[in-house]
C-alpha cells in the first residue's frame, strides 16, 4: 500500500498551482521559522526526487541540517514540483544559510511571499500553538506515561483495550480511504483498517512529537492544524475523531471541526470522554492531576452526554445516527457513528 506522497496529496489537498520553475525535482522543501526567515543550503531549498514515509524525510532533513522541524504541511504546486513547508524551531542552531524572502532569487521570492501570505495564520489558535509547545517541552513525561503508567498502572486490561477493538471492528465500515484526524501516537484503527481492506489510511496530528513515535506500516502521517481546512471535499470515506473536540478553543470551533468533518467524508465516528469533572471520582482526579498537571493537556472544552448529543443532532440532522457508551478505568465515552444518507 505504499503510495508516493505527491500523488496522495495531489488527491486529497485543495492546493494552488504556480507557474514557476525552481528544480526539476519532484520535490521542494521550504524550511522556514515562525519570524518567516528561510534556510538554504548552497544558496538553494533542498528538493528530492522521491517520497514514500514523509517523516522519514523529516529525519533525514532535520539531522542534515541540524535543525528541529515542529511542524510540517503541503504548500502549492509549481509545475511538476510538490512545495512542502518545514516549519523549524527558531531557536535552533543550522548550518544552514538563514535569509529573508527578499534577499531570494526572483522565482524563489515569489513562492517564499505567497507562502507567508497564505499560511501565516496557520498556527495563530491560541490552543493550536499551546498544543504543539506543551508536546515538545513536556515529550518525557508524556513518553513516561506511554512507557510505564500506562502499560502497568492503566493497563490494557483496566482501559478494557481489547472491548475498545471489538467495539471498533464493528463500527469501522469496509471501505477505501480513512483518517484519523488526531491520532497522536495511537493506531486504534490502523490495524482493523488494513484487515477491511483500506487502500488509503492517513493519520493526522498537529503534533509531531507525537508521530515521531509511530511505527505503523502502511499509514500515510500528516501533521496538519484541522483548523485550516485544506483537504478536498469527500476526500475520504471514513473520518475518526478520538479525544478531539475538548481540544478546541470552544463550541463554535467544534462546531467548525463538525463541518470539516461532514465536508470531508461520508461516514463520521467521534469518540470522545464526557466532562470527567462532573463524571467524578477517578477520571476527575485524572484529568486534574495527572492529564492536567503532570502532562499538561490543554484540553479544556469538556461537554456531559446531553451536551455532545445536542451538537451532533443539530449539526447531522439529515443523517443516520447511531450512539454507543464506552467505560473504563479512565472515565465515561460517548460513541457516535454519523452516516450521511444517500442521494
Amino acid at each position: 500500500m505504499k503510495k508516493e506522497y505527491k500523488s496522495f496529496v495531489n488527491k486529497h489537498y485543495k492546493l494552488d498551482k504556480m507557474d514557476l520553475s525552481l528544480t526539476k525535482k519532484k520535490y521542494l522543501f521550504l524550511l522556514y521559522d515562525d519570524k518567516y526567515y528561510y534556510y538554504l543550503k548552497n544558496k538553494k531549498f533542498i528538493d528530492t526526487d522521491s517520497i514514500t514515509n514523509i517523516l522519514v524525510v523529516l529525519k533525514k532533513i532535520s539531522d542534515m541540517c541540524s535543525l528541529r522541524i515542529t511542524n510540517y504541511y503541503p504548500v502549492c504546486f509549481c509545475k511538476n514540483t510538490l512545495v512542502i513547508a518545514f516549519r523549524v524551531d527558531v531557536n535552533s542552531i543550522s548550518n544552514l544559510e538563514k535569509v529573508k524572502y527578499f534577499d531570494l532569487s526572483d522565482e524563489y521570492k515569489k513562492l517564499c511571499k505567497y507562502h507567508e501570505k497564505r499560511f501565516s495564520t496557520l498556527f495563530i489558535s491560541s490552543n493550536v500553538e499551546k498544543e504543539i509547545t506543551m508536546s515538545q517541552k513536556y515529550i518525557r513525561r508524556y513518553r513516561f506515561h506511554e512507557r510505564f503508567i500506562k502499560k502497568y498502572i492503566f493497563s490494557e486490561k483496566k482501559r478494557k483495550k481489547k472491548e475498545f477493538h471489538e467495539l471498533l471492528v464493528d463500527l469501522l465500515p469496509e471501505k477505501d480511504t480513512i483518517i484519523d484526524i488526531s491520532c497522536g501516537d495511537n493506531s486504534d484503527i490502523f490495524g482493523i483498517a488494513k484487515e477491511k481492506g483500506y487502500t488509503t489510511i492517513v493519520g493526522n496530528d498537529i503534533c509531531l512529537n507525537y508521530l515521531k513515535t509511530q511505527k505503523v506500516k502502511d499509514v500515510i502521517f500528516t501533521n496538519d492544524n484541522i483548523e485550516d481546512n485544506s483537504i478536498k471535499s469527500k476526500s475520504y470515506d471514513v473520518s475518526f475523531v478520538k479525544n478531539t473536540l475538548h481540544h478546541m478553543n470552544n463550541i463554535l470551533c467544534i462546531n467548525n471541526l463538525l463541518d470539516m468533518l461532514d465536508n470531508i467524508s461520508n461516514e463520521i465516528i467521534i469518540v470522545e470522554i464526557l466532562n470527567p469533572q462532573e463524571t467524578g471520582g477517578l477520571p476527575k482526579f485524572l484529568n486534574t492531576y495527572l492529564y492536567t498537571k503532570f502532562l499538561k493537556d490543554v484540553g479544556r472544552c469538556y461537554l456531559n452526554e446531553i451536551q455532545l448529543k445536542n451538537i451532533i443532532n443539530n449539526k447531522f440532522r439529515n443523517c443516520k445516527i447511531e450512539y454507543h457508551k464506552f467505560v473504563n478505568v479512565l472515565g465515561e465515552y460517548m460513541i457516535a457513528k454519523i452516516v450521511k444518507e444517500e442521494g
